[in-house]
């Protein structure tokens, strides 16, 4: 082993040390303030302040002798723009939500917590198995707190018109339900659709659709280990699942199929179920208020979405919500204190009922819930997969020109789903 190995070695240890020293609470992080004050503690999310207000006050009232968490509501369109902004400005948050999406993009911003901190062991036991995501080699980029998995919300009105009492569990099902659900009048044009599926420009939630029927497949398009790209490989089964999953989807907006319920011309697709003219709709669990708000009249209800018949696994996909420390944050180790309160059973599953979605914690979701919705979110919480996209925006435009390059005909299926695993390598190295 050369000198310089030697150095390197003992660099990475000692900043291993320090790092453990420093969230025990040996070296100087977490003190009360000046005159024995709490600590105050900034912590930006997305979350409505209004849901979680009381939360965070009744949070902040049981640890007075310790800390304050100050929490700042920001817009989603422009979330991660700021707050790059301000940490690189020096006056961004201690605490900070991140997405599994964003975890290649920021997590050099992050000050990953050590196996010695939090062990892996007690990680694995309190978390579902997706929140696997935010470990990263012996550290942890940081520790889950809610769950916002996609559901099937379908029109209850459109169905029972139809005779058909209750939501697919199955694709199979499912294609038979949008034959019977899709309306045209007499010059062919659709005007109710069965489910929206087979574009991206109105099809909200595409990019996480098609990754739900490639992860129902059992294939993790990037595995998390190795960050290497799998997409386009069969794996253990006879047919590529990337394949399929392109196929399948591209189906419902071909003229030629008898699944075809969607088109370009149609309205976005969450406007058009919200007017009541689609009956199946593929959404995030928190546009539940959205789509009661804008039509209190629509009589609909969520169910997990539809599986592989006699498949592997269970899966949807979801957007994991994790609070993590930031590297220029001056009070690490109170900060680590906060998130050990704020990702506890009580806080969890308080917090989850606030703004309903799914809690991380395995022992909240054990306890269930009585309410009806969220009954539902919990199912799909448990089952939630997703995966490490290298950069949200751009994963959505290689998928968009995969499913369109092989429903125009430009490029066969085969090629483009090999010219799409070639972008994703190209963008993670």
């Amino acid at each position: 082993m050369s000198k310089f190995q030697i150095i390197i070695i003992a660099v990475c240890v000692i900043a291993v040390l320090v790092a453990v020293l420093i969230f025990a609470g040996v070296l100087p992080g977490f003190k009360k303030g000046a005159g024995g004050k709490a600590v105050e503690i900034s912590m930006w999310g997305i979350f409505p302040e209004g849901k979680i207000r009381t939360l965070i006050s009744d949070f902040n009232e049981t640890n007075r002798d310790f800390f304050k968490i100050n929490y700042s509501e920001k817009k989603s369109s422009d979330y991660e723009n700021e707050l790059i902004n301000n940490l690189a400005a020096g006056s961004g948050p201690d605490i900070w939500v991140l997405t599994q999406d964003l975890i290649l993009k920021d997590k050099d911003k992050v000050y990953p917590i050590p196996f010695a901190s939090y062990p892996e062991r007690n990680y694995r036991d309190n978390f579902i198995d997706s929140a696997d995501l935010f470990i990263s080699g012996q550290n942890i980029i940081g520790l889950p707190l809610a769950v916002d998995p996609i559901v099937l919300y379908w029109n209850k009105d459109l169905f029972s018109s139809n005779s058909i009492s209750r939501p697919p569990q199955y694709w199979d099902e499912f294609l038979v339900d949008v034959q019977n659900l899709v309306k045209r009048d007499g010059a062919g044009n659709i005007t109710q659709a069965g489910a929206a599926l087979g574009e991206f420009q109105n099809v909200r939630n595409a990019k996480e659709i098609l990754s739900m029927f490639i992860l129902q497949a059992d294939n993790p398009i990037v595995k998390s280990d190795t960050l290497n790209v799998v997409l386009g490989e069969r794996g253990g089964n006879l047919f590529d699942p990337t394949e399929s999953a392109v196929r399948f989807f591209n189906e419902f907006s071909n003229p030629g199929k008898t699944s075809y319920s969607w088109n370009k011309a149609l309205p976005d697709s969450d406007k058009m179920f919200i007017a009541g003219s689609l009956a199946m709709y593929f959404g995030y669990a928190s546009e539940l208020e959205n789509i009661k708000a804008k039509n209190p009249h629509l009589n609909f209800d969520i169910a997990e979405v539809p599986q592989i018949r006699d498949g592997k696994i269970k899966a949807t996909f979801a957007r994991m919500y994790s609070l993590v420390i930031s590297k220029k944050s001056p009070q690490v180790q109170a900060a680590f204190s906060a998130l050990l309160k704020l990702i506890d059973k009580d806080f969890s599953k308080s917090f989850s009922e606030a703004i309903g979605l799914g809690p991380a914690r395995r022992d909240v979701l054990a306890g269930g819930t009585g309410d009806t919705f969220l009954s539902t979110v919990y199912k799909s919480t448990i089952m939630s997969r997703a995966w490490l996209e290298p950069d949200p925006a751009q994963v959505s435009e290689i998928f968009k020109n995969m499913v369109e390059s092989s429903a125009t005909g430009q490029l066969k299926i085969s090629e483009a789903v090999r010219d799409a695993k070639n972008k994703l390598e190209e963008l993670i190295k």
